[in-house]
């Protein structure tokens, strides 16, 4: 394993020194996001357990992307001399992240209590399925990305009435579990650095899609208002009139928000269509079971059949109105902007001042 004195002192986490232990994408991503930024990320791996990449025989690498800029430990943990490196390994540690079912780590005797005896600083982050309490039949169940969707409800409302239910690809839950980590973990360092005092932090995988997949989605399902709130499978938008994807002349996509006065005001003229009337009066949204949101259905539908995708685009986006094509993976490769924001870093934030010709 390399040095810590070896990494280059850059970015806004240097000198955090992070270490993970997990299989697959949640904890790798959690990892990744802290060395990005120059922290100090060490990935400990089970010696006598699975890797995503290290034991694959299709020698499909997944997890590569998620190596850069960190070291690597293979440590067998639950052993005594495991347990001895490990615990010798935390007493230098700002993070520690571990991914498995709850109480796995209580069961081999590393409790928080026993970190903390360690380094008293130390934040730990315990990523799960269904957290670290609950329902005990629960709570030590196995838990990856489709398991954690269908429990959270993400499946329900990407389906349609009398289809069988469909996970979003790839892997969402466990991308925005290790974010929640990584933003929470962050938090509870700055903290730690005033009171000198370590942080235990519980996030669960199907949590952390019910809040990103909108919290009212649960909320608005009882209201009494019924239909006006309510997210049913397969309309995530609330059935609002001219906000979803539409088909085009070329057989091609355009995805469109209309739902608001400043932006139906422009959009509606190229439309064909009047805002302001009898028949349209003024509303910050259209509902598409509405007679007025069902003229507005229409017209959309009309236009985008009568124009390619990117003619559409073309004439709404310019407007200030929130219209773009669906792109598919080979047209997000080849597209201009995705090629100028450097697409092979793979880096979501970027720091530093833009180029000098955008400044």
């Amino acid at each position: 394993m390399a040095r810590h004195a070896d990494i280059p002192e850059v970015g806004t986490l240097s000198g955090l020194k992070v270490a993970f232990q997990a299989i697959s994408v949640a904890g790798p991503f959690f990892g990744t996001l802290c060395a990005d930024q120059g922290g100090d990320v060490i990935w400990i791996e089970q010696a006598a357990g699975p890797g995503m990449d290290r034991n694959n025989p299709d020698g499909i690498n997944t997890v590569a992307q998620d190596r850069r800029n960190m070291r690597s430990l293979l440590l067998d943990i639950p052993s005594p001399e495991g347990k001895k490196v490990f615990l010798n390994l935390v007493k230098d540690l700002d993070i520690f992240v571990e991914a498995s079912k709850a109480g796995q780590y209580a069961k081999w005797g590393l409790t928080d209590a026993v970190l903390w005896e360690a380094n008293p600083k130390l934040i730990i982050v315990h990523m799960s399925g269904f957290g670290q309490y609950g329902d005990p039949d629960y709570v030590r169940r196995a838990s990856y990305d489709p398991i954690a969707q269908a429990f959270g409800g993400l499946m329900y409302v990407n389906s349609k009435p009398d289809q069988p239910m469909t996970q979003i690809a790839p892997v969402i839950g466990d991308f925005l579990v290790a974010l929640m980590a990584y933003g929470s973990a962050l938090g509870a360092y700055m903290k730690a650095q005033k009171t000198g005092i370590g942080e235990s932090i519980d996030i669960s995988q199907y949590e952390a899609i019910i809040r990103c997949m909108n919290a009212s989605a649960l909320k608005d399902w009882n209201n009494p208002k019924g239909h006006i709130l309510r997210f049913e499978p397969g309309f995530p938008n609330n059935h609002t009139a001219g906000y979803n994807s539409y088909l085009c002349k070329d057989g091609k996509n355009v995805m469109m928000l209309l739902i608001n006065t400043a932006v139906m005001r422009k959009a509606f003229p190229v439309l064909g269509l009047e805002y302001g009337t009898e028949e349209l009066p003024e509303k910050h949204v259209y509902k598409d079971w509405e007679p007025h949101g069902i003229i507005l259905e229409e017209a959309v539908k009309k236009f985008c059949s009568e124009h390619t995708a990117q003619e559409v685009e073309d004439a709404l986006s310019p407007l200030g109105v929130p219209c773009i094509c669906a792109l598919t993976f080979d047209q997000m490769l080849e597209h201009p902007h995705y090629k100028a924001r450097e697409p092979d870093a793979f880096a979501v934030t970027k720091i530093g001042s833009p180029p000098a010709e955008q400044t």
